[in-house]
């Protein structure tokens, strides 16, 4: 009797066997198709390699050669709906790039056609530390953002450096769903990421009419300046010129300072104006000579 249910429990079990050979079960639990563990056994780290000069544009070439591939899971996508059910699960697969014990980026695949397709390499250490912890969590490829989040329960939170841009931590998917429509619809702009560490850009606007007063309070003070000091230079020319003017006439022994009467010339002879000696002076004069 028991030799005949042993027999029967081998016939039941023979239909199931190929079934069971479509899959394989990774050492975390997750049930990863054949074709999928294929795909990264024998592709992945071509797909990685050939992506490499954009997802790893300052890794060298033995960098790049050194890096593998680690073990796939399944992930979820977002559609356009806003409601919790927004979130549906994928035929999308992703890994982390290991470099040796580092985690330095993720290579994703879709097999939604049944074929694998939609390769996408990230250089984001980020998403592949997020990876690499296998975490029970499921990672969220948003299209429409271009962007990996990770939702854990009812909370979701970003899993690369494009989420990071939209949402600072955790938050309730609730409230996530609802701001991303906002920026979906355009009503609100994707925020960008400071440049240079968390500076901020002045705002101009407010500051522009106490630029312009301050502008004006120096462009007076400097025309005020420069009228002070031409006045000032031609109150000194008219001193220099007269205190000239006295010094020629005394070099040439006409008058004294003060006095009104002095020589003056042309450019034939000159010209005495004093008076002339009286007659009865030349008379005199003449007589004498006699």
């Amino acid at each position: 009797m028991r030799r005949l249910l042993a027999l029967l429990f081998v016939i039941l079990a023979l239909p199931a066997a190929p079934a069971l050979a479509a899959t394989s079960n990774d050492e975390h639990g997750w049930i990863v198709p054949d074709d999928v563990a294929a795909w990264f056994n024998d592709k992945a780290v071509a797909t990685v390699r050939s992506h490499a000069a954009e997802a790893f544009p300052e890794a060298s070439a033995d960098d790049i050669s050194a890096m593998t591939v680690g073990l796939p899971r399944q992930t979820g996508m977002l559609g356009r709906r806003t409601t919790a059910n927004a979130i549906q699960l994928s035929q999308r697969w992703i890994a982390p790039i290991l470099r040796g014990n580092d985690a330095v980026g993720a290579v994703s695949v879709d097999f939604a056609s049944g074929v694998a397709g939609d390769e996408i390499v990230r250089g984001d250490e980020r998403l592949a530390a997020a990876i690499a912890r296998n975490e029970k969590v499921t990672f969220v490829w948003d299209n429409q953002l271009s962007a990996w989040f990770t939702v854990r329960e009812s909370t979701i939170e970003p899993a690369d450096l494009a989420g990071a841009k939209i949402i600072l931590g955790a938050v309730p998917l609730t409230d996530f769903l609802a701001q991303r429509e906002r920026l979906l619809s355009g009503s609100t702009p994707v925020p960008e990421p400071p440049k240079d560490g968390q500076s901020v850009a002045p705002q101009t606007g407010t500051n522009l009419p106490l630029t312009i007063t301050m502008i004006l309070s120096v462009l007076g003070l400097l025309i005020g300046s420069l009228v002070w000091l031409r006045s000032e230079q031609a109150s000194t020319s008219e001193a220099d010129f007269s205190t000239d003017e006295f010094a020629a006439v005394e070099r040439h022994g006409t008058v004294n300072r003060g006095e009104s009467k002095m020589r003056f010339s042309d450019s034939g002879r000159k010209i005495n104006v004093y008076k002339s000696p009286k007659a009865k002076d030349k008379n005199s004069s003449g007589l004498s000579n006699d």
